[in-house]
């Protein structure tokens, strides 16, 4: 289906989701209450309706942008820094890139792939069908796929000392153990420290890059990351939360929502969910 086509059955969708799908709609309508206590009722549950929509518009565009990778221009109108971000890749050090659950990711691949020696961090899903079609479709791009774990981490290591650059979702709830607390929109929010670690190991450029949608197609935007991501850990996660927010603030509806970014809490605080 086109980009269009594709947007409007996830809408469609989005609407039953939100009328059938109990546990959907609680997790995301908890994280908007929680992050924007300030909003009405009303505008609070239409903010997670959108997020719902974007959701699903993240699958429903896959069709689109598989198939047609070769034309990712095509349905892309802007894009924002690209020059200071190829200027710091022509540097020869390596490149990290913090890419928030924000827009379509998947759009952001597609563009970053364009590049020499990308490769990116991904959690594999349960479903091993669905990471088989993943891996397939993702391949084609010719990114290198590092998968998270231990031996993922080497790679990453092994990556950058080769001057290559490598994607990390930074706002991927980590499991207990791997990661601290830090503010997001005003709550104690478990945060991975790899991305920290890996910056302040490194010293490489640091960006934070995401693809928002707009009427017909998306804008890519690069944004170079301040010094305090080379802080120690908990300046560097402090930051990180900060500025993902700030993205984030840009279209809050297009952020996941959906997931559940806040069910690790701090020791003796109620379950969030």
């Amino acid at each position: 289906m086109s980009l269009a086509k594709s947007r409007s059955l996830a809408r469609f969708f989005g609407r039953l989701m939100w009328k059938y799908s109990t546990k959907n709609k609680h997790v995301t309508l908890t994280n908007i209450q929680k992050c924007y206590p300030k909003l009405s009722s009303q505008e609070q549950n239409k903010r997670a309706q959108l997020s719902i929509n974007a959701a699903l518009m993240n699958f429903f565009e896959l069709g689109c942008l598989w198939k047609k990778q070769t034309k990712i221009e095509n349905l892309i109108g802007k894009i924002n820094g690209i020059n200071e971000f190829q200027q710091a890749l022509d540097e020869g050090k390596g490149l990290l890139l913090a890419a928030p659950h924000m827009g379509n990711w998947e759009v952001l691949n597609l563009v970053l792939a364009r590049f020499d020696k990308f490769a990116f961090l991904y959690k594999p899903p349960s479903d091993k069908k669905v990471e088989d079609l993943l891996v397939k479709y993702r391949g084609k791009s010719k990114a290198v796929q590092i998968e998270a774990n231990l031996k993922g981490v080497r790679k990453i290591m092994t990556h950058l000392k080769d001057k290559g650059f490598i994607a990390i979702l930074p706002d991927q709830r980590p499991k207990s153990g791997q990661g601290e607390f830090a503010d997001f929109y005003g709550i104690p929010t478990y945060t991975m420290t790899l991305f920290s670690r890996l910056a302040a190991k490194t010293k490489v450029p640091v960006f934070f890059a995401y693809a928002l949608r707009t009427q017909n197609g998306f804008e890519v935007t690069f944004e170079k990351s301040d010094k305090d991501i080379y802080g120690d850990s908990k300046t560097s996660v402090a930051y990180m939360n900060k500025k993902i927010q700030s993205i984030v603030d840009k279209a809050p509806e297009q952020y996941q929502w959906t997931y559940k970014r806040f069910s690790i809490q701090p020791e003796g605080e109620s379950h969030f969910y």
